[in-house]
């Protein structure tokens, strides 16, 4: 038996009264509240670069930096050297 502040009943209301919201103008999300879209503010050159640079330092001396998305994405499309640290980083990190 569930009761009515149960979790899951919970996240079921929200699912539902998501359902009736219209889709946000910006990024056409259902439901505002999980959103990052918003949130995602492409990184400046100087920001991917102290980054880079940062993550250069701290491998050099025997630890595992672990940058933003966002700065990752950066170096991934510059392509070259920035890549393969950008690759070297996330799988670092755990990823594939």
């Amino acid at each position: 038996m569930c009761r009515p502040q149960d979790l899951h009943v919970q996240l079921h209301r929200r699912r539902q009264a998501a359902y009736r919201l219209p889709p946000l103008r910006c990024c056409w999300c259902q439901d505002p509240w999980p959103c990052d879209c918003h949130d995602a503010q492409p990184s400046s050159d100087r920001w991917v670069d102290a980054g880079r640079d940062a993550a250069r330092l701290l491998l050099e001396r025997g630890f595992t930096p672990i940058l933003g998305g966002e700065t990752l994405r950066a170096l991934w499309r510059r392509g070259g050297r920035d890549r393969a640290l950008a690759q070297h980083l996330y799988a670092l990190a755990g990823g594939d």
